[in-house]
């Protein structure tokens, strides 16, 4: 494992680097999950591809990874700001707090229009798209969402603070 690591950091690190950008914070961390997988699966390795090849594509899998577990992070951040419980830069444990007020927040909503709420504001999905997924007319889906925007004001006592919301 040592002579595996040693032959092929400086390569999957570059790798990933390229996926998450070189200055990304989260670089080594996806380098070492990269070479336990490696060591974890060690065993089903079975030589149809290249020792790189294979330890490349675990480095592309987890760095998509990391990209996808930031975009949710992100968008649930996003979604707090939007109903008012943002308070500035946060840490783990309160970004995780403010997920969890968001979560409870969106329980006031009726299923139907939470369900555009988060398709729109969280996922980031047009009213045409939500559309075609749901079956229900743009003009319905509109006013869904603003009824959800309205009753979120209300309850985080936010009317206004969100920001424009059109």
């Amino acid at each position: 494992m040592r002579e595996l690591y040693r032959t092929h950091v400086a390569r999957v690190h570059r790798h990933v680097a390229r996926i998450l950008g070189a200055n990304d914070g989260d670089v080594e961390d996806v380098v070492q999950q990269v070479f336990l997988a490696a060591l974890d699966g060690a065993a089903r390795f079975d030589g149809r591809s290249a020792v790189s090849t294979w330890l490349l594509g675990i480095a592309t899998r987890r760095a998509v990874d990391q990209l996808r577990s930031r975009g949710r992070r992100d968008r649930w951040r996003k979604m707090g700001e939007m109903i008012g419980l943002s308070g500035g830069s946060r840490g783990p444990d309160e970004a995780h707090a403010m997920r969890s007020e968001a979560e409870l927040a969106l329980e006031v909503l009726k299923p139907d229009v939470k369900l555009v709420f988060v398709l729109c504001e969280v996922e980031g999905y047009t009213l045409a798209e939500v559309s075609e997924m749901t079956g229900t007319a743009v003009s319905t889906l509109h006013a869904r969402l603003q009824a959800a925007r309205a009753k979120l004001d209300a309850h985080t006592g936010t009317m206004g603070e969100g920001g424009n919301h059109e």
